[in-house]
């Protein structure tokens, strides 16, 4: 077999195979187009939302990546709230020290916990050379007004020992009701730190923006600094006659609006990142075996992988949609919730 069509991996190992990649969307380039403009003029509180599996957890880890190749000195923590019924200032901590990577994250008291956070950070910050630290909080919209406090305490400890702090909450529109609750409840003191920057992230809405997330599969790379881009990888015989992915844009797009249609959803198309990939493993995962030199993607294919659309509906996001463009929170954060008994003065 020519060396220009034979795999030097297996396919099971593929990161799409595995389900463990990226690949750039619009509202990605914009996330850190954001944080790299905060890192340049010092601007903390900035809020990402949208709605479920638009691919705002893989925004983060893009991000981090992104942020290590290009600002390597710079420390970043990314972890993810929890849902809980009762909010423990202990277990908060304990959560944090893990994602710092401390050793004793569960022992001593809630001080102790504190303490050990604050000097883990300033440990990381100050090995670093930088003066910075990056906090992602990934499913912010489940942080209730305690654990915003016990974040301030940290937040406030670092910048009183001259360390700049950067926190992006990066949740559902549930943020938005959040931060007019608490400004109802005059709670700017977190507002301020946590809730400044309000940065919608969206879903894919044109052709151009299915046409650069398609593009992404055409350069990304496996193994890592080979030539083997994710598209010849499966396709490699078609590949290596001209076939690109970015080239089934239209196609894919119109896949995806005619389901649209059919589904009988009167809001326009934003499609979640989840749906697209979808539709994209299986169109490459299902042609690997049947690669040829004249392989293409014909229209019928795409319409057959466009299967998440209809686990859309199901799922109960396009009637979401259909009422609401963003949803009511309940009692949780109601200004009448947030009552003057909870609100610490400083």
């Amino acid at each position: 077999m020519d060396l220009a069509v034979r795999r030097t991996r297996s396919l099971k190992e593929h990161p799409i195979v595995r389900k463990h990649y990226v690949v750039p969307t619009p509202s990605i380039d914009e996330f850190y187009e954001r944080v790299r403009k905060c890192i340049a003029y010092g601007m903390s509180g900035s809020m990402l939302f949208g709605h479920p599996r638009y691919g705002k957890t893989s925004a983060i880890r893009y991000v981090v990546n992104m942020l290590a190749t290009e600002y390597p000195k710079i420390v970043t923590l990314s972890f993810l709230c929890l849902r809980s019924k009762s909010r423990s200032e202990a277990a908060f901590f304990s959560h944090l020290l893990q994602a710092a990577g401390h050793a004793q994250a569960h022992s001593g008291t809630i001080s102790h916990k504190r303490s050990r956070l604050i000097y883990k950070l300033l440990e990381r910050v100050e090995k670093s050379g930088e003066n910075l630290l990056i906090l992602f909080a990934d499913e912010a919209q489940r942080l209730d007004v305690d654990e915003y406090e016990w974040l301030r305490d940290v937040y406030d400890e670092l910048d009183r020992r001259g360390i700049k702090i950067l926190v992006f909450l990066i949740g559902q529109p549930d943020l938005l009701n959040q931060k007019n609750a608490l400004r109802q409840a005059q709670q700017m003191q977190i507002v301020g730190r946590f809730m400044t920057h309000e940065v919608p992230f969206r879903g894919l809405m044109s052709v151009d923006d299915v046409a650069t997330c398609l593009a992404g599969y055409d350069v990304s790379c496996f193994p890592q600094r080979s030539d083997w881009t994710y598209t010849r990888f499966f396709l490699p015989q078609a590949y290596a006659e001209g076939f690109r992915l970015v080239s089934q844009a239209t196609a894919l797009w119109d896949a995806f609006l005619d389901a649209h249609e059919r589904a009988g959803f009167t809001f326009d198309v934003e499609l979640p990142m989840k749906y697209f990939t979808q539709a994209v493993e299986i169109a490459l995962i299902e042609n690997a075996e049947h690669d040829c030199p004249e392989l293409r993607l014909s229209p019928q294919l795409w319409r057959q992988s466009r299967a998440g659309l209809r686990l859309c509906k199901r799922s109960g996001i396009g009637a979401n949609r259909g009422r609401s463009r963003w949803p009511r929170l309940g009692c949780q954060w109601t200004s009448r919730n947030l009552s003057p008994g909870r609100q610490r003065k400083r």
